[in-house]
């Protein structure tokens, strides 16, 4: 396939980050036309469900829409299934971090306590 040259031009010109982003568009789009595929749903019965017209379904399908989070939790709500996933972090099991503990110990020629040293504790973090 034969490109323009001034095509290529321009093409080398955009930022990194609007390929990047023109990519994820057409990933969630390809992901959203997919679950509309499997579940028999037409554009026009999902914009219904979603509260939106057809026409701004098909600029979400085509890609050339960018998509908000609360959006996306809406079509997530609607069709039943993710449409991104996210890697979550698990929480961590144990945690550790400097914090003032005080030890105190009882000086039995003065009968006072002495020693305020601070120190490292552990704690442990069950969910």
């Amino acid at each position: 396939m034969r490109r323009d040259p001034l095509f290529e031009e321009c093409l080398a010109n955009v930022p990194a980050e609007v390929f990047a982003e023109v990519n994820l568009n057409i990933d969630i789009a390809n992901r959203i036309a997919d679950i509309l595929h499997e579940k028999k749903m037409t554009q026009r019965e999902f914009a219904s469900l979603m509260g939106k017209r057809e026409s701004e379904v098909s600029r979400w399908l085509t890609g050339s829409h960018g998509f908000t989070t609360k959006t996306l939790a809406k079509m997530a709500s609607v069709l039943g299934e993710d449409i991104i996933e996210v890697k979550k972090h698990m929480a961590p099991q144990i945690i550790v971090m400097p914090v003032n503990c005080f030890y105190a110990f009882n000086d039995a020629q003065s009968k006072s306590f002495t020693n305020t040293e601070p120190a490292f504790c552990q704690l442990q973090y069950h969910n």
